[in-house]
Formats: C-alpha cells, structure tokens, sequence
C-alpha cells in the first residue's frame, strides 16, 4: 500500500499534463476562466456522495429539520441572500418586527433556506421532488461551508439593528472563522450515542480536526483552523507546502489535497492514494504507516481529476484582499522592527512571500501532539489582518497577542510603541 502512494502514475500523470498543456491554445483566456468557474461551482457545490456520511452515519439532517435560523447563524452558517425566497426576504426587509422575529425563530424557515441552496456549503436531500417538500431525509456538505462568508446585513429586530451573516457570497479566500462544524456535530445522533459530543462542541468556531472520525486517526484531540486560501501560485513558487503539517507539495498539490480533503476528511466517495484514486497524491512525506495500513482502493470512487483540477485552478485564482485600515507611518517603523529587533524575518522572509522552510512545535503555549507533533508549517502572512484568530490552533485573538507571545517567547524586550508598530505592519501586508 505505501507503494501504492507514494509511486507517480505515469499514465494519470501524463492525462494530467495533457490536460493542462490544452489550455495553451489562443483561447487559453476563455478556457481558464471557465476552469476557475468550474472550480467555484465545485468548491461551492460538489458533495461527491458525502451525504451517506453526514446523513446516513451521523444524522445531521434530523438536526438541521428542527434548528431555527438564528440559531444556525449563530453557529456561523453563512445565507447566500440572492437565493432566499422572495416571500422570506419580504418579511426580513420589511418593517414588521414581529414577524421578522417569528421567521428567525421557525425551524420552517431554515429547512426553506436549505432547499432554495440558500445556506452555503450545505445541500439537502428529500423523499420527494415536490417543491413543497422542506423535510430533510439525508444532507452532504461542501468546501463552502467553512471557506465562504457573506457580506453581511443589518437587520432591524425588536432587538435593535442586528447584523446577521446574510447577504451576497464573498468569493475572496477568507475562512468562516464562525463557523462552528464540532458543535453542530455534536447535535447529532451518533455524536450523542458515541458520546462524543462534549469533544466536538470543544473544537470551537472556526477549527476541525481533520483526523477525527476517520482513517487519519491519530488518537488526540486536535482541532485546527481553517486556513485562507489565496495567492497560491506565489506561495508554491517559493516552495509552500500545504496543511498545517506541510505534508502537500508539488505542481498538483492543491488538487491531492483537496482529492485527500473530500475523500477522507469529507468522506466522499473516493479512493485517495490508491490505484483508482484520480491523481497521484502530491506529498512531500507520507504519513504514518498505520495510516497508509487504512487506506482501502474503492473503485466506485466519483472523484475524478478533471474536477480535482478544476478546483486547483479556481483556488490558484484567489488574491489576498487589499490591505486597508493601518497606519502607513506606523506599518513603516514597524517593517524595519519586523526585518531587525522583532526577528520576525527570520521565518517570514518578505522576498518568500513571509515563509520559509522548516516546521516548528514551540510557536503555541500548548505544543501541537498526535500527527502534528512534528511541527507546524511556517504560514504566509499576505491578508493576516482578515484571518483572526491565529496560530494553528486560535489560541491568540489579535494581532498584538501574536506579537506578545512571540515578544515572551523569544526574550525580544519589545516597548508597546514598538508593539503597536509591528501590528500595524502586519496589518499592511
């Protein structure tokens, strides 16, 4: 089996090839972007059977038939506006407080919202095909649930104005920092049968550990965030490797990892790392042998590499936004503190796009165990500004508690002038 993953395929590996030397045709514009929308349309929508998982095994649509809405928003689930129903939208921009109370409040609303497509990253499944037919049966997941916001809406409640994570998709790399996938888990009947929902709901907003419940199963608890996802081209060129571990690299390591993504962590219908998986794995290290021991060739597997690839070519499309809101005199003197007395540079060097090689088990207060107890990768900081909280394992809400537990760390006797400069440089970057 170890064979098995870490040998190339010529024969996919040259289809591969193929298939991205076709785009260098006088319409390589027109066909790379129908590859990026392709992508999105993946990334946003594709399940690849994982509702056997989430449905079937876990029971996570009779969860979602009775959760109210603003319960569900509360756990960061992400409403694309453009797809509620008119009579909905109606009453939440209209001036009848009570009922915008009601429709908040009314499970109704939230199995409405699922069957429009309106709640992002989730899909729903029916006994029927009747447009009338709201009551769940089985529910899969995509990318999108922990990977797209929303621009979000002031609402005017008997609250007051209330801001809710409804509105229109924003297609930008930045993580759903509030969503909380462990603790809606943990609502489920096999959580609650297995006892495991103290575990789940323990993970937090904005984290999931991608070895529990399946064969990446290390043995302990350790829930990470979710990453941003953008300037990849720039970050590959400078030898970037994918997941925390930094155990994806190569020219098609987006598209292994997210082939490992849906098939293990998702539980998709696949056979990553096997002979009838889409594409050879991209790794710059295999993983445990008792994992390798796990993986079993699934020949029904439904994901395929021309997806995979159209996923990669969407994400290879996401730019870091803009940075805005800092103080450019400020950001100035922090830049020469970063490169000099901060010792940041030294790991982040600006020339790599702020990465370097190596991984590190001595960033957080508590070191990372189980699969991660090799070190984590040392993550570009292109956007940090938009992706609080930080470290691997959120254990630091703002930018200046990243500097002062680096300042502690490594003895730096850096002054709080000399702090609020260096967070308004990384707030430049």
């Amino acid at each position: 089996m170890k064979n098995q993953l870490i040998r190339s395929s010529l024969f996919i590996a040259l289809a591969v090839l193929a298939g991205c030397g076709s785009n260098s045709t006088d319409n390589s514009a027109q066909v790379a972007s129908a590859q990026v929308a392709a992508g999105k349309d993946v990334f946003l929508n594709e399940t690849f059977g994982n509702e056997k998982f989430f449905g079937d095994t876990l029971g996570l649509h009779t969860v979602l038939n009775g959760v109210a809405p603003k319960d569900a928003v509360a756990l960061g689930v992400q409403v694309d506006l453009n797809k509620v129903p008119a009579d909905i939208v109606a009453v939440m921009t209209g001036s009848d407080l009570a009922a915008k109370d009601a429709a908040l409040n009314d499970p109704t609303v939230t199995r409405r919202l699922i069957k429009a497509g309106a709640v992002i990253g989730v899909k729903g499944f029916y006994a029927t095909t009747s447009a009338s037919d709201t009551t769940l049966t089985s529910v899969g997941i995509s990318c999108g649930l922990c990977h797209v916001t929303v621009k979000p809406t002031t609402f005017n409640l008997t609250a007051g104005a209330t801001t809710l994570p409804i509105g229109d998709p924003l297609y930008n790399g930045v993580p759903n920092a509030e969503m909380d996938a462990g603790k809606i888990l943990s609502f489920t009947p096999f959580a609650v049968a297995n006892n495991l929902s103290t575990t789940l709901a323990g993970w937090g907003p904005g984290r999931f550990d991608i070895r529990a419940l399946n064969e990446l199963d290390d043995g302990v608890d350790n829930p990470t965030a979710f990453p941003p996802l953008w300037n990849f081209p720039a970050l590959q060129a400078n030898g970037y490797a994918l997941g925390w571990d930094g155990m994806f690299k190569g020219t098609n390591a987006l598209a292994s990892i997210a082939e490992a993504v849906y098939d293990l962590v998702m539980h998709g219908n696949g056979s990553f790392a096997t002979s009838h998986g889409a594409i050879p794995p991209a790794l710059a290290f295999p993983p445990r042998q008792a994992v390798l021991n796990k993986f079993q060739d699934n020949p029904a597997s439904v994901i395929t590499a021309d997806k995979l690839l159209q996923v990669q070519t969407f994400l290879q499309s996401l730019q870091s936004p803009a940075a805005i809101g800092f103080d450019q005199t400020q950001a100035a003197a922090g830049k020469n503190l970063f490169e000099g007395k901060a010792k940041c540079a030294t790991c982040h060097p600006a020339g790599t796009e702020f990465i370097s090689a190596g991984r590190y088990s001595d960033i957080t207060v508590t070191p990372p165990t189980g699969d991660l107890a090799g070190g984590i990768k040392v993550p570009g900081l292109r956007g940090i500004s938009l992706t609080a909280p930080y470290f691997h394992d959120n254990s630091a809400a703002t930018l200046l508690d990243v500097v002062n537990r680096f300042d502690t760390r490594d003895a730096l006797g850096l002054t709080d002038a000399e702090k609020t400069q260096l967070v308004e440089y990384l707030k430049s970057l």
